[in-house]
């Protein structure tokens, strides 16, 4: 029986047939929905984020865009998702967003599980159509890359199911106003509301929450889209043994566990590795049974990057945190939200925590692993630091830092070989190279919150 769109024109797939989906999707592969289809213009193609995928529902697929509970080819049990990646540093593609799957309704997931989830109905089966975006182009005009079949694959699925229950225990415990992206790996409830004065009501408190989606993050949604286009095995390495059903912080507990209490020379001596800057990377990555230059799966989908942590006796960090040096020019035409140092504070860390010997001074003991990343409510003091470093570039004093006393995130100070590493400000003479701290004190009781 053939089956017809929303104009009466015979479809050219069978919509109750996954592969038959997908064989209509790949013939998107390498070209454009102006060249595969009659549309001529998306309206408000430059304010609606979903324009092309609203435009390949309605010109390709022949079916009208929807807010369905159920997947789009219902009668398959496929979701449509479109997803965008760009270029970047040597032509590298990595994902441009999250990949979002459906709205949370505080009011139901609280009564639901993980596996019979609205959630997992949605993400179960996905058709995932990959484009590439460019800046102003028109959405018409975005080169199809990919069209696949995708699921979760088994070994991610007790992370993932470790993030939704994260979340939805916040809703149980009354506090979805304070879901963070940092809670989670590779699944994250992100906010998803027209205006920041949004709330929503959640059903075990009478505090009023932000409106929020699951998405899978943009990290895991690059490791994924680049392991479907290279269909490589074996690109990196992974933590999880097959059929393994443990989340990720309990995999590299695992590894890490028999190596506590030792110190940095006699895992240096363990391994084989000399004396240099990044032994303590390289101790890291030999605990974790991968090659130096081999990547883990799990850190690439998570975006997670290890770091070593030193606590002096008293419990606090020996040192601070540094991130790279910033361009005064840029600062200054930059808005916090659109910095790279906001970006850099959405990374997510493995802190491998060293104390101090309680006898031995300068000696430090391997302690305990953690993960790490900046919650949502601190963001706004960092976003202080950075307008307040902006201002003073703006002013003509770039000279002048945001002090570590001043702020209780972040501060800034200099970043250069010494006096004569200068780099050119907008308003005044060349100024030494600076860039953006988080300050010891804030994250000793950040590690301290979450070990003790």
């Amino acid at each position: 029986m053939e089956e017809h769109g929303m104009d009466g024109r015979i479809l050219g797939y069978d919509p109750s047939d996954p592969q038959s989906i997908l064989e209509y999707a790949e013939r998107l592969e390498g070209h454009t929905l102006r060249e595969m289809t009659d549309a001529k213009k998306i309206a408000d193609s430059k304010r609606r984020k979903g324009s092309f995928g609203n435009a390949m529902e309605e010109y390709y697929f022949d079916y009208a865009p929807n807010s369905s509970s159920e997947p789009d080819f219902a009668q398959a049990g496929v979701e449509l998702k479109t997803t965008p990646m760009k270029h970047v540093r040597k032509n590298d593609l990595v994902a441009k967003e999250r990949l979002v799957i459906s709205m949370i309704d505080y009011m139901d997931v609280v009564n639901e599980t993980f596996e019979t989830s609205h959630f997992m109905e949605k993400a179960r089966d996905i058709l995932l159509v990959t484009y590439l975006w460019e800046k102003d182009a028109d959405p018409l005009d975005y080169e199809v890359i990919m069209a696949d079949l995708w699921t979760i694959p088994e070994e991610d699925l007790p992370q993932i199911k470790r993030d939704w229950e994260t979340v939805v225990n916040k809703v149980r415990a009354g506090h979805a106003e304070d879901i963070s992206g940092s809670d989670t790996m590779y699944l994250e409830a992100c906010t998803k509301a027209a205006t920041s004065e949004n709330r929503r009501k959640q059903p075990c408190s009478d505090v009023p929450a932000k409106p929020r989606a699951w998405a899978f993050k943009a990290s895991y949604m690059t490791a994924i889209e680049q392991g479907l286009l290279d269909r490589k095995t074996g690109a990196g390495t992974s933590l999880a043994r097959k059929g393994q059903d443990i989340n990720l912080l309990g995999l590299v507990r695992e590894r890490f566990e028999p190596y506590f209490g030792r110190t940095e020379e006699e895992l240096a001596q363990h391994f084989g590795i000399s004396k240099s800057l990044n032994r303590c990377a390289r101790i890291t990555k030999r605990i974790l049974g991968v090659d130096e230059n081999s990547k883990i799966e799990e850190f690439e989908k998570a975006n997670i990057k290890p770091k070593t942590m030193r606590i002096k006796r008293n419990g606090r960090l020996k040192e601070s945190v540094s991130f790279p040096y910033f361009d005064y020019r840029k600062l200054e035409m930059t808005d916090f939200e659109d910095s790279d140092f906001h970006d850099e504070l959405l990374q997510k860390y493995l802190f491998v925590i060293y104390r101090e010997d309680e006898r031995e001074d300068g000696v430090y003991r391997l302690a305990d692993v953690m993960f790490w990343q900046m919650p949502d409510k601190d963001l706004d003091e960092a976003k202080r630091c950075y307008d307040q470093m902006r201002q003073n570039v703006r002013e003509g004093h770039a000279e002048i830092s945001v002090k570590s006393t001043e702020n209780r995130c972040c501060h800034v100070r200099p970043h250069g070989q010494n006096g004569k590493d200068t780099r050119p400000q907008p308003h005044g003479r060349p100024v030494v190279k600076k860039c953006f701290w988080l300050n010891a004190g804030y994250l000793s009781d950040e590690i301290a919150k979450a070990l003790f």
